[in-house]
C-alpha cells in the first residue's frame, strides 16, 4: 500500500511522533469541509467537520487515539488534512485512510509502521583455554535488526548463523554467537536502518597469552 504522498509507508520509532500526510489538490480551503481518518477500516482516529473535531468536544474517537492525535489548523487553508499521532505504540501499526466523503468520496491510503528499537545484551557463554564463546541477544525488535560482532578495531568477527524467531506481535528475537581466540573488547552492533537506530553492547575477553616458542 502506498501513502498519500506516493513515497511508501510512514516508518517511525516507537515513542516518537508520526506524521500521516493527506492533502487535496482541487480545494483551496478545507476549513468548512469534512474529512475522516480511520485505522484498518474501523477504528476512529480523527474526524473534522467544519471546525468541530475530536479534540474540541465531538464524541466517537477510539480510546486508543484519545489525546494523541492533532491536525494542522493553519494548514486547512492550504488543503492540508494531515494528522500527527504522538508517542506512537506498536499497536498503532496498520493501514490508515483519510476520506473526504462529500468531495466525490476522495480517499487516501497511508501505511504506518512503528518500529521497536533493539536493545542488545551480551554474555560470555563459555571460555576454555584459548577461546571464548560470545552471545548477543536481541528481544522484541522491529523491523528485524542486523546483528554483527566486531572487535575493538571495528573489524568484523566471524559468527555463527543468527537464530531468528518472530513473535506474535510481529517483533523479532535474534541470537548471534561468535567464537573468539584473542584478548580484546568485543562489540555487538545492532542496526535498524528503517528507523535510523543503531546501538551496541560490549564485553571484555581476557585469554591467556599464547605459549612462547623455545
Amino acid at each position: 500500500m502506498t501513502s498519500a504522498d506516493g513515497k511508501g509507508p510512514v516508518v517511525v520509532k516507537e515513542g516518537s511522533d508520526a506524521l500521516l500526510p493527506c492533502s487535496l489538490s482541487t480545494e483551496e480551503n478545507i476549513e468548512g469541509k469534512l474529512f475522516h481518518w480511520k485505522k484498518d477500516g474501523q477504528k476512529e482516529v480523527f474526524l473534522y467537520d467544519a471546525g468541530v473535531h475530536y479534540n474540541n468536544g465531538r464524541p466517537g474517537q477510539d480510546e486508543q487515539f484519545k489525546g494523541r492525535v492533532s491536525h494542522f489548523q493553519d494548514g486547512l487553508k492550504h488543503r492540508n488534512a494531515s494528522i500527527t499521532i504522538r508517542n506512537t505504540k506498536l499497536a498503532d501499526r496498520g493501514n490508515y485512510t483519510c476520506d473526504f466523503p462529500r468531495l466525490q468520496n476522495q480517499t487516501f491510503h497511508i501505511e504506518l509502521d512503528v518500529g521497536a528499537a533493539a536493545e542488545p545484551s551480551v554474555t560470555i557463554l563459555d571460555q576454555i583455554k584459548d577461546w571464548a564463546l560470545l552471545q548477543c541477544l536481541v528481544r522484541g525488535a522491529s523491523p528485524m535488526p542486523k546483528v554483527e560482532w566486531k572487535d575493538s578495531s571495528g573489524n568484523m568477527v566471524p559468527a555463527h548463523e543468527p537464530q531468528v524467531s518472530q513473535r506474535g506481535d510481529g517483533t523479532y528475537d535474534v541470537t548471534l554467537q561468535a567464537a573468539v581466540n584473542k584478548t580484546d573488547r568485543f562489540r555487538c552492533v545492532v542496526t535498524q536502518e528503517e528507523i535510523y537506530h543503531q546501538i551496541y553492547a560490549e564485553t571484555n575477553v581476557l585469554l591467556p597469552p599464547p605459549p612462547e616458542n623455545d
